[in-house]
């Protein structure tokens, strides 16, 4: 805006020169100099770090003018306008320098004076327009700022979320650990302390009472085993079952794609998930992988759905997108490759075009061998 303000005023001046040209024959010499003096004044304003002596400056500016247009040419006049309007800021002042730049046309006459009221109403519009614009600036920088502490705010909110998932995390292993160690040293501990007094009875004993001791230790045994038995029992609670491992994996996989790659993202199941086994869930995850890689690179696609169900015999993955599909399907390396992991358990994969893009992998369930 500032460049804008220089050209107008210097457009004013070369139009107060051009004009002063017209109405005498050979002009002073004087001319150039004082046309010079204000460029160099103006372009000064313009290096004042502070907006008093900006202020200062363009009141000098405006006298200096005056004395130019009294004693020298009355076109310098014309300056007036572009100049005042300069120490304005805001509404209300522009109307009140409106008025007081409007004085000097009542020393103008002619085509002179109809010139600067055009300069006075132009440069008040000029003004006023630039007044609007840096409201605008103020509140878009306004709106900025608050976007910023927003921003600030929902990180320091992030941070302190993950901070606080992640003493969570730790806790609930503190705790889960404590747990298990309670667990173990009050049943496991306890058995197995009571099987090893049985043994030492039964060792005091042994060759005076074959038949007590032989008693003692199979107490001894008993108790051993079913300690064992507890123990196997408590890491058998502990482990998650593979059902859950599986389509957690898968679950986690697809949404980490769907936040990189833009895509909308969604994974339904149904059906016996503890008859996957995990060499199918590899399989499975590597295919849909695929699919997804495909659907986010060839498909145009936004949104993607992934289905794992079992039905009967049979256990379905199908990922569906919304993309423009294709009638004629090319098999690549990408499709090539998840029709051989499915064959390795004699499976089969099936890809469909016809309405976005779906790829289906079927693999035939076999019942373990008891």
């Amino acid at each position: 805006m500032e460049r804008w303000s220089i050209g107008n005023k210097w457009l004013v001046l070369g139009l107060a020169i051009a004009l002063i040209y017209i109405r005498e024959a050979s002009p002073s010499p004087w001319l150039i100099l004082f046309a010079l003096l204000y460029l160099a004044l103006d372009l000064t304003a313009l290096l004042l770090p502070k907006m008093a002596y900006r202020n200062a400056l363009y009141g000098a500016m405006l006298i200096y003018c005056i004395c130019c247009a009294v004693y020298f040419s009355p076109e310098f006049a014309l300056l007036l306008p572009p100049t005042g309007y300069e120490m304005v800021k805001g509404k209300s002042p522009l109307v009140l320098a409106a008025a007081l730049l409007a004085i000097p046309l009542l020393f103008l006459k002619g085509t002179l004076a109809v010139v600067y009221a055009f300069i006075v109403i132009i440069s008040w519009f000029n003004r006023y327009l630039f007044y609007r614009l840096l409201l605008r600036l103020n509140r878009q920088e306004e709106q900025l700022d608050k976007l910023r502490l927003k921003q600030d705010k929902l990180r320091k909110q992030l941070n302190d979320n993950e901070d606080f998932i992640r003493a969570s995390e730790y806790t609930y292993k503190l705790e889960e650990r404590n747990r298990l160690s309670q667990e173990i040293h009050d049943g496991v501990g306890h058995s197995m302390t009571g099987a090893l007094i049985q043994m030492e009875a039964a060792k005091r004993v042994l060759h005076t009472d074959p038949a007590g001791a032989e008693k003692l230790l199979q107490n001894a045994i008993g108790i051993a085993q079913e300690s064992i038995e507890r123990i196997r029992q408590t890491l058998k609670n502990l482990k998650p079952p593979v059902e859950q491992l599986g389509i957690h994996r898968l679950k986690s996989a697809v949404e980490a794609f769907g936040n990189r790659s833009g895509l909308q993202t969604l994974v339904v199941h149904s059906g016996d998930l503890e008859k996957i086994t995990p060499l199918y869930w590899k399989i499975i995850y590597d295919n849909v992988t695929e699919a997804l890689t495909n659907s986010a690179k060839y498909s145009g696609a936004t949104f993607v759905q992934v289905e794992v169900r079992v039905l009967g015999q049979w256990i379905q993955a199908v990922v569906t997108d919304n993309g423009r599909g294709q009638d004629k399907i090319v098999k690549g390396m990408g499709l090539i490759g998840m029709e051989e992991r499915a064959a390795s358990v004699n499976g089969t994969v099936i890809a469909d075009g016809a309405q976005g893009f779906k790829v289906t992998t079927l693999i035939p369930y076999v019942s373990p061998k008891p």
